[in-house]
């Protein structure tokens, strides 16, 4: 069963002010919470494995600790936070978080990347920081934040530091918060991206070998880590990272179905490097009763602080409750390396409302956008009118041009939002490290030109340097990577057809309006909606807010209308962020 979390939360008064009792709020989301008394106006909560936050401690947030090759430990944390050691802090591989507190301030940070998702809210007199949202909520009266709903129903996630609730903030990439005496400061430790590019040959042989020393150091100080291996390029390419004298006996793991392509692949790989590989799936998933389906999923989605697809998260917590223990090697951050929101030719041009919007509707509201009869008319007019904006605002914050505006994009909002918001609970109780977050990767990444990137170019020299046999075997669903560094007529077609199918698959999603569901989220999509019709009051709440089609609703409670998984997933995230706003404040004024 998914728990929530290990987490804290602190709020500072400033000196004659009060500031909302911590207690009761923090006691609502976790109510096994240990709440520390007042110091000057300070007052501290931890929750899950975190003991109590005390003068001169420091709490790490996540189990891996690494600075580039490197491990940490929380002594070395402890001193980069005491000492403002902005360089080791920028060094730091995502996912990472840490807070300390020293008399009766306390500084928080996160990581390059903001990956580790903190929260912070501003109110009169007083501040507060935390690992939850919900909490903050709690503190002092509030309201479901207009933008963030409107966002997240077409997106499926936030974007520029929204959340659910209005004033609750995440705290931004690359910034570490100070409370002290009911003021809140944010501090930046990372430079401005250095704009002086590089050429794909440097980038080859620097990320080539920055891949290698870093999987050797980490099977030095792990040998019995276990490679998360997929079908796709970016598991391929920390693969052929590895030594093949340390490949055999190299333990695997692939989520999925046996007779999936993605399995098959693994699979194959496996047995000709000789590893020992793992499948895990969601086999018996659809033998929860709405009970336990509806519990999983609420769990989730409190786990990832109502900012993403609970469903998608429940299943995957799911299946990884079966797996063998140990530390994870991941693929993620490779997307960031090949214009994966490239649209369009002209590249250099610059970032048009034209451009974004089209961005928008044909990559990016097609997933996990809830169907447009299940809101409000008024609400779906506004929603995507203001996720438009959001969107070009995000694109042009940058200043950068078209294709460096979706890279910042990509990485800046999708990423840290979307994928921060799971890596955050899983960093929190397993040992995971993703090299293709390294801060080398990312600079190098950003100094490519988009010509280079595009078409997967750089990812595919990259893999035949790192390895020619790996290079020439086909990813799923894709020809091999050495079919994007070959020229010719037949790589060229073989390229064309893989991208019409592409074409063709979003154009289908547009049509039916539903994209394609996570892994086991049909399965608890029914299982939550099946509960929700057998107690009807868990959403009757939907339909006195702004969002949810009350008659729609009343459709899906009496059975004419079975909701897809994201459209499941949104009314989930609202229907419990709307429970914690008719309590806030009231709670915490017990």
């Amino acid at each position: 069963m998914t728990s929530s979390p290990p987490g804290f939360a602190a709020v500072s008064a400033g000196v004659g002010r009060s500031a909302p009792a911590l207690a009761a709020a923090v006691v609502s989301v976790a109510p096994e919470a240990a709440c520390g008394g007042t110091r000057s106006g300070l007052q501290t909560a931890t929750w899950g494995a975190y003991e109590p936050l005390a003068d001169g401690r420091t709490l790490v947030l996540t189990r891996e600790l690494r600075r580039r090759n490197l491990g940490v430990d929380p002594e070395d944390v402890a001193r980069m936070l005491a000492g403002r050691d902005r360089k080791a802090l920028a060094e730091m591989l995502p996912t990472f978080g840490a807070v300390q507190q020293a008399g009766n301030a306390i500084t928080a940070t996160t990581d390059a990347l903001g990956f580790r998702h903190l929260y912070y809210r501003v109110g009169d007199g007083w501040a507060a920081v935390s690992t939850s949202a919900r909490v903050l909520a709690a503190l002092a009266p509030t309201s479901l934040d207009d933008e963030g709903l409107a966002v997240q129903s077409l997106l499926g996630w936030q974007l520029r530091g929204r959340s659910l609730f209005e004033s609750v903030t995440k705290v931004p990439a690359g910034r570490s918060v100070e409370l002290r005496d009911g003021l809140l400061g944010l501090d930046a430790f990372t430079d401005e991206p250095d704009e002086e590019r590089i050429g794909l040959t440097e980038g080859v042989a620097s990320m080539s070998s920055m891949l290698r020393g870093y999987l050797d150091a980490y099977l030095d100080d792990h040998p019995d880590a276990i490679l998360q291996l997929t079908g796709g390029q970016d598991s391929r390419l920390l693969l052929s990272a590895i030594d093949p004298r340390r490949r055999r006996g190299l333990r695997v793991v692939t989520l999925g179905r046996p007779d999936s392509p993605d399995v098959r692949i693994a699979a194959g790989l496996a047995d000709r490097h000789g590893m020992s590989h793992e499948i895990i799936g969601v086999d018996g998933l659809d033998t929860l009763d709405p009970e336990e389906a509806y519990a999983r999923c609420a769990a989730a989605a409190g786990a990832i602080e109502l900012g993403a697809d609970p469903l998608a998260w429940a299943a995957l917590d799911f299946a990884e409750a079966r797996a063998m223990p140990g530390p994870r090697i991941s693929g993620l951050g490779g997307e960031v390396a090949r214009g994966f929101y490239y649209l369009g030719r002209d590249g250099d041009g610059p970032v048009t409302q034209a451009r974004a919007r089209r961005l928008a509707d044909w990559r990016m509201f097609v997933n996990e956008a809830v169907e447009s009869s299940a809101l409000r008319p008024a609400f779906r007019e506004r929603a995507r009118e203001i996720a438009h904006a959001e969107v070009l605002a995000a694109l042009a914050e940058s200043g950068r041009s078209w294709f460096e505006a979706t890279d910042d994009l990509y990485l800046g909002q999708r990423m840290q939002h979307w994928a921060g918001a799971t890596e955050s609970p899983v960093s929190a109780r397993r040992r995971i490290v993703n090299p293709m977050l390294d801060d080398r990767w990312i600079a190098t990444v950003r100094a490519l030109a988009s010509a280079d990137k595009m078409g997967s170019r750089f990812l595919a020299r990259l893999q035949v340097e790192l390895d020619i046999e790996l290079a020439r075997l086909p990813l799923e669903g894709r020809p091999s990577p050495a079919t994007y560094v070959t020229p010719g007529w037949r790589s060229s077609w073989r390229r064309g057809a893989t991208m019409m199918t592409k074409a063709g698959r979003k154009l289908g999603q547009r049509v039916r309006r539903r994209g394609r569901p996570p892994v086991g989220g049909e399965i608890l999509a029914d299982g939550v909606v099946t509960y929700w019709r057998i107690h009807p009051e868990t959403v009757s709440g939907l339909a006195e807010t702004e969002v949810v089609e009350p008659s729609w609703l009343d459709d899906v409670l009496v059975g004419r209308h079975d909701p897809g998984p994201g459209t499941v997933a949104f009314l989930l995230n609202l229907s419990l962020a709307a429970g914690a706003v008719r309590h806030s404040g009231v709670t915490a004024a017990r």
